[in-house]
């Protein structure tokens, strides 16, 4: 049996953007080692003797967790919020473990849709964790970041990036050089996507001079920063058809003996996909039908597994197992085979190929109440693929067992 580094409900996605056959029927990865029934009777038992609430949390988290991995996204979302309803009034005492509770809660809003709950849930971890810590700690500064994060991905660049420039002068302030970094890197990484969806020479040059900036002026204690700046100009530069600074950085970390971990350095984007064929939220009663039977390809979900070879290629990509037909991860496993990431370190001790990476992919569309006419919430006509990585805590390629445990 193999763990997840850490609980994968709890894992920021800070700087990424990020052969056996296909099996039948439904086979279970054991990622956690834990079954769920094992993990239900686990959170049952902690409610039934009234545990303290860090261990409530701890329980509800580890089986909400199997709940997801199992696919079971709404009775993962369920587990998390009766835990919410319980604990949420013990967050001054246990500032960490109740904000746990509602970053977990926006990782799972994300994959069914819920964005206004995706919102809602990032705003209460942070407001948890300043109520508890203060606002100067620097886990509320990296949780306001979060905060930031959710506002660019629904659609508001303006204030994340209104958010990413007071974290990094409170960060400043108090000292703490490696949120500025971030905070920095994520201003950063604004820009670049500006740029890529105007395509203007202005705006790339905006983001290289901000990229070659943390490049070359890191603050102490945040040099890795640099590195990750540095890693995000030559995917830009790539994207426009210079590949010499991705070159430039394998050859860097090939004459320092390889990198002890994954680390992308190139991918293309995953293709829009648009099951309704472009129709918009605003579409024409006669398109109904149309759009309810393309939306009924959402709530699909995949496991896909591949290797990271010594020289930073990707192979034997797998579709490990999943739920409802698998057409919809062509451009997921087009995507992947893109991937450049950095060559390994290698031993000889070393009897595997590389790093086993294995990513959930979720079919999904947002839940919306307007451009209607009414009050009934519909899902928006362009789905979306959430990724999450499940990724084992020893890089290697997990146990595939057919009997189910619960």
């Amino acid at each position: 049996m193999t763990k997840t580094r850490l609980s994968i409900l709890l894992l920021a996605s800070a700087f990424a953007f990020p052969a056996a056959a296909q099996t039948n029927g439904d086979p279970e990865i054991v990622v956690t080692g834990r079954s769920l029934k094992d993990t239900a009777d686990a959170l049952a038992a902690c409610l039934a003797r009234n545990c303290p609430p860090d261990e409530d949390v701890a329980a509800s988290l580890a089986h909400a967790e199997n709940q997801l991995l199992q696919g079971e996204y709404k009775d993962s979302r369920t587990t998390l919020l009766k835990s919410i309803g319980r604990n949420r009034k013990f967050g001054t005492k246990y500032p960490v473990e109740v904000s746990d509770l509602f970053r977990a809660n926006s990782r799972v809003a994300e994959h069914v849709g819920e964005a206004k709950n995706f919102q809602l849930s990032v705003l209460d971890m942070r407001n948890t964790l300043k109520a508890g810590l203060g606002e100067k700690d620097p886990r509320v500064m990296v949780a306001q970041i979060e905060v930031g994060d959710s506002r660019a991905k629904l659609g508001f660049p303006d204030e994340a990036k209104r958010i990413y420039q007071d974290v990094e002068k409170d960060a400043l302030a108090n000292g703490q050089n490696r949120v500025a970094m971030f905070a920095r890197v994520r201003q950063a990484l604004l820009l670049q996507t500006e740029a890529e969806a105007s395509g203007l020479d202005a705006d790339y040059a905006k983001a290289r001079a901000k990229l070659d900036e943390i490049s070359a002026q890191p603050l102490a204690g945040g040099e890795d920063f640099a590195l990750v700046a540095t890693v995000m100009r030559a995917r830009m530069d790539r994207k426009k058809g210079d590949a010499s600074s991705t070159e430039a950085i394998l050859k860097d970390f090939a004459a320092k003996g390889g990198a002890t971990r994954p680390l992308l350095l190139f991918s293309e984007p995953i293709k829009r996909i648009d099951l309704t064929q472009d129709y918009g939220n605003d579409q024409p009663q006669a398109n109904t039908l149309q759009r309810l039977t393309a939306l009924n390809s959402i709530a699909k979900w995949a496991d896909v597994g591949f290797w990271i070879n010594a020289d930073g290629r990707v192979g034997d990509i797998e579709v490990l197992r999943g739920e409802g037909t698998k057409q919809w991860l062509k451009p997921v496993l087009k995507q992947i085979q893109t991937r450049v990431y950095a060559p390994l370190r290698r031993t000889d001790n070393d009897a595997t190929p590389g790093f086993y990476m294995i990513e959930r992919y979720t079919l999904t569309a947002r839940w919306t109440d307007d451009a209607t006419g009414t009050n009934m919430r519909r899902r928006e006509a362009t789905p979306r693929i959430e990724r999450l990585d499940i990724t084992p805590e020893n890089y290697q390629r997990p146990i595939i067992d057919d009997d189910k445990t619960g």
